[in-house]
């Protein structure tokens, strides 16, 4: 709690903006869209809620889909121009296939667009300030922490180095089950039966964000749109980036401390502590499967299917993308299976991109897949026969996995443009990688 304080307090807000509008695909057939309009009339009602930004009311709705939410939400809240956002991280919620990803009960905020959204995090953070008289010290703080800032660091790193372990000791840390935490549980983590169960989905909701990210830049990038062999080739990428996404179960283990598969940093930290002290609803169950099966007999994402935590919960922050390896020079750590207050503040801890996506992975992919149709004569660098395809893999690596990705704390996380660049090219059929991403894609056909 005092490393948040010392670290946080002075931190940019986490809370959302406005996001840009998105731009409707021109190419879109009369087809598709009535393809679209049924597919939605047929669509299930759910109920969802809805609260303004300040949590002044709250109303349940049933919807099934983005528009009536929208029209119902403007009944209750008659904002001249209405957008919705999740009420958990505050994105803005404004494609109807992220809409029918998200569950049932869903909370969303209805605001304006140019509004400041306050998280449930947020809110909850502020809520525990005013009840809390640890937290309302934060603001006797801010002076001191002005004035002496390497002094306080010292001070409070010093003091979670001797005594965090102890405090841990004391905690409901070890426990599991619903029942024997229950206050853990409260709030979005009510539906689940296990403290596992729940991180393991807060790591799937992480990445599948990375995902409806990607999938968002790279169809409104101008060339899907204006060239139709890109589109295509763009496509088929999302789609197979689903799959492996499956076969890997959206690297939910990430979170889970009883995954046995430890990330090979967690093993040199846990070492030295001793020494001194989308999309997949649309996929059937039964493919599903399939794909899981054939990713782990294939071994194909076994190197990066692993766990950030100990076997307890604890959770180090891997440094920023400045520091040398995989260790923070600030020694953060938190474990969010202790408390309720350790969950809520787990979600300022970041999932950092060393190769930027936005930066160098996407605009690489696009440069890629813009050389394979305008230039079909290109040799592969490796086997020099004929390219086909992207590296898929490589792509699919940078992005979603921890090959490319370090858990740091909020203040590690440096928002300043990199130098190095993705590793994305365009492989032939003889690269092992375009080998085993294509049987993937044919496990379906196989089992029928």
């Amino acid at each position: 709690m005092f490393n948040y304080i010392k670290e946080t307090i002075m931190a940019p807000s986490t809370r959302s903006s406005s996001t840009t509008n998105k731009t409707s695909n021109t190419d879109t057939t009369e087809k598709d869209l009535i393809s679209c309009k049924s597919l939605t009339a047929a669509a299930p009602m759910r109920g969802y809620k809805i609260t303004d930004n300040n949590r002044t009311r709250k109303f349940g709705i049933g919807a099934n889909s983005l528009e009536m939410l929208l029209s119902k939400a403007k009944s209750k809240f008659p904002l001249q121009d209405l957008h919705i956002y999740l009420a958990s991280d505050g994105f803005e919620v404004s494609d109807d296939d992220y809409f029918y990803s998200l569950p049932a009960q869903t909370l969303f905020i209805v605001a304006g667009p140019d509004s400041v959204i306050t998280t449930d995090p947020d809110f909850e953070f502020e809520r525990m300030r005013q009840e809390s008289p640890l937290l309302k010290v934060a603001d006797i703080f801010y002076d001191f922490i002005e004035k002496h800032p390497d002094k306080f660091r010292r001070m409070i790193t010093q003091y979670e180095l001797q005594k965090q372990r102890r405090m841990l000791d004391n905690t409901k840390a070890h426990l599991s089950l619903r029942e024997e935490h229950m206050e853990w549980f409260k709030g979005g983590e009510e539906r689940f039966h296990s403290k596992e169960e729940a991180m393991s989905m807060r790591a799937q909701t992480r990445v599948r964000g990375y995902y409806y990210k990607t999938k968002e830049e790279l169809t409104r990038n101008p060339l899907y749109r204006q060239n139709a062999k890109a589109r295509q080739v763009i496509n088929s990428v999302l789609e197979q980036f689903r799959y492996l996404l499956i076969g890997c179960d959206y690297f939910s283990m990430m979170f889970d401390r009883k995954c046995q598969q430890k990330h090979e940093f967690l093993s040199h930290q846990l070492q030295q502590e001793e020494e001194e002290t989308d999309g997949a609803a649309s996929v059937p169950k039964r493919l599903r499967q399939l794909i899981k099966d054939y990713t782990k007999r294939n071994n194909i994402l076994d190197k990066w299917s692993v766990s950030l935590c100990s076997n307890l919960g604890d959770f180090y922050c891997q440094g920023s993308y400045s520091d040398n390896g995989n260790c923070c020079s600030r020694q953060h750590s938190i474990n969010p299976y202790a408390s309720r207050e350790n969950l809520i503040l787990f979600q300022v801890w970041n999932l950092d991109h060393q190769i930027e996506l936005c930066r160098s992975i996407l605009p690489s992919l696009v440069a890629n897949v813009e050389k394979l149709i305008t230039q079909p004569q290109l040799k592969c660098t490796l086997h020099h026969k004929r390219v086909i395809d992207i590296s898929v893999l490589e792509y699919f690596l940078e992005i979603f996995s921890l090959k490319n990705l370090k858990l740091v704390h909020i203040t590690c996380h440096e928002k300043t443009q990199r130098t190095n660049n993705s590793n994305g090219r365009l492989v032939c059929s003889e690269c092992h990688e375009y080998c085993i991403v294509q049987e993937l894609m044919e496990v379906d056909e196989e089992s029928s």
